[in-house]
């Protein structure tokens, strides 16, 4: 059962990733949450420390998602990541990525901004890195800079992502993938 605060989570995090925090009109938030102002007023204190809330339980819950199986599998961390990475229906090419839309809008103009998306960067970082320690663990890959490649596959992964939201063409975005595929394959064993 959706509580009020979780749709307001939802709600803000929709109207922020649509419009832009900027852009997102607290009316139209409230109103598609189906939830007056003051039941917001309960539960935060402002539009700000809602879409801070909602940017970080969201997107931090689904990227744990997506790359919890680290902690469960035993091998196969490659394929996995490769399955995942493939996985277009997990994405919103006329969107975009939620990271990179927030932090491109706020955090050259708000601090709080900043900080809250230095982290979740951080954290889709250090995501990528465990897989790739898991794979070099288990004989997957030859041993290398995890970190250097984390921060290349995670450039990488935005940067295909930003392409077929500029082309309109989710291809784009496949192709991207498949070369990068194709360099860490060039680090198995």
């Amino acid at each position: 059962m959706e509580t009020t605060r979780d749709k307001l989570i939802n709600a803000t995090f929709d109207g922020v990733f649509s419009h832009g925090y900027q852009g997102a009109s607290l009316s139209d938030i409230l109103a598609k949450a189906g939830v007056h102002k003051g039941s917001m007023y309960h539960f935060f204190a402002n539009k700000k420390e809602m879409a801070l809330a909602a940017i970080e339980e969201t997107i931090l819950k689904r990227n744990m998602e997506k790359y919890r199986y680290v902690e469960t599998h035993t091998s196969g961390f490659l394929e996995e990541f490769y399955t995942r990475l493939r996985d277009t229906s997990a994405r919103d090419f006329k969107r975009g990525c939620p990271i990179a839309n927030i932090v491109q809008e706020m955090s050259n103009i708000d601090e709080d901004f900043n900080v809250l998306m230095k982290s979740i960067y951080g954290a889709f970082r250090a995501n990528i890195k465990s897989i790739l320690d898991k794979a070099i663990e288990v004989g997957e890959m030859k041993p290398c800079d995890t970190t250097k490649l984390a921060l290349f596959i995670t450039s990488t992964i935005e940067g295909a992502i930003l392409a077929a939201k500029a082309s309109g063409n989710e291809q784009d975005y496949v192709d991207v993938i498949e070369e990068l595929i194709v360099h860490i394959e060039g680090k198995r064993i």
